[in-house]
This record gives C-alpha cells, structure tokens and sequence, in this order.
C-alpha cells in the first residue's frame, strides 16, 4: 500500500520541438503567466521535488534575463527550485524525457504531465495519488477520458526505468505499446470523479497548434479563467 505521507516527484515533460505550434509551448502566454508556470503552480502541492525534462532546451528555460518575452522572463523567475535534465537518449520523444527524469527521481511515486495542458489543477494530481494508492502493485495509472488515453498525465512508479531504457535502446518509442506492455491501469471518467477530480476532459485539453492554442484562450477569456483553476 502507498503511504499517505509518502513523497512523489513531478515530472513535466517540456523537450519536445512543437513543430506544429512553431515555439515552446511551454512559455506561451496565457492569461499574463505562461504555460509552463501553471503547470507548475497546479503540480507543486501535490509534490514534494519537481524535475522538469527539459530535452536541449534548459538553457532556454533558465534564461531569465534574456529574450523578448518579459511574461515568461517574470514567470520563469517564480520556478526557484526547479530541478533540470536533458535526455540522455536524445531525439526519442517524450519516452525519453519520461526516462531522463526518472532516472533523477529519488521516490517510487513520481506525477507527470506534459507541458502542452494549461487547465490541468491540482485535483487532477491529488486525484492520481488516490488512484495509485487504490491500485498499488500498477506500473502506471493513466486517464482514458471519452475513449482517449493520456500517457503524459499519469503516476508512475520508478521500476518501469529499466525496462523502459531497454525500449528506449530498441527505438521501440510507441507510447501506447509500452504502456500495454508493463500493465498500466486505465482510469476512466468514472473513476477520476470518485477519486475528486472533476471536468477531467476539459483539464486535460492539450495544445498542439495555434488553433487549439486559441479555442484555449477562448475558453479563458468566456469563463474568467475561473473554471480552469487560473
């Protein structure tokens, strides 16, 4: 059984290209703070360490005083603490990133989330804490909300790491496979709700291009930021 004291680690994953947005959507400006710094603000009390898989961009995330925009420059200002990793297995997608921060993971328990939900709230990551406490001998617990899996807003446990270099090694990097393959737990919309997290479609709605970019902005700016957790 998980120890309700027992520590976790948070995990976001923030090396990806975003070819298709065409800049680092993890310092994209939303309602006067960017992306990255939500998603911190919304994992932090849930955790008790946070690494952020930052691929070859650390330099980029660490350079408060430079660059053009001054909303992210104020918003990384706000991330002391953060600890940084690069992959060790570059250019393999987030598989890689997962790996590089496990690998600097000193729990069992480690919450993770991609840098691309700017509505992800902390239930959403207390609600994974539950799930994992209720499923304990899982691998990983991944929400599977309206037929979609989320592999990168899940709880894993650090002695996947092993098997997942060997994949990383093969070039295996399916995310779906892997995940079928070390006996991850899907959680419903069901479950989520009973484990307090609610509206879980909406907080794990991703953004990938600028149209998802702006259909985000749009709901903010119709519900005042107040349904989202800003």
């Amino acid at each position: 059984m998980i120890n309700e004291n027992e520590q976790w680690t948070g995990i976001i994953l923030a090396g990806g290209q975003s070819t298709r947005m065409g800049t680092h959507k993890a310092l994209l400006e939303l309602n006067g703070s960017t992306v990255l710094t939500h998603i911190v603000e919304a994992i932090r009390p849930a955790v008790s360490r946070i690494v952020v898989a930052a691929g070859p961009y650390e330099a980029l995330y660490r350079a408060t005083d430079k660059g053009a925009n001054k909303a992210a420059n104020r918003a990384m200002d706000h991330h002391e603490g953060l600890e940084f990793v690069q992959d060790q297995y570059p250019g393999k997608g987030p598989l890689a990133g997962l790996h590089a921060a496990l690998a600097a993971s000193h729990t069992a328990w480690n919450l993770v989330s991609a840098c691309d939900m700017p509505l992800l709230q902390t239930s959403l990551f207390n609600g994974m804490k539950r799930l994992a406490a209720h499923y304990p001998a899982s691998n990983a617990i991944v929400p599977r909300v309206e037929g979609r899996i989320h592999p990168l807003a899940g709880a894993y446990h650090r002695r996947i790491l092993p098997e997942l270099e060997q994949r990383l090694i093969h070039d295996q990097l399916r995310v779906v496979r892997w995940l079928e393959e070390i006996g991850c737990q899907y959680v419903e919309t069901n479950e989520l709700e009973q484990a307090g997290v609610q509206q879980s479609a909406l907080q794990l709605s991703n953004m990938n291009t600028p149209e998802q970019l702006q259909h985000i902005r749009l709901h903010l700016q119709n519900s005042d930021g107040s349904s989202s957790g800003w």
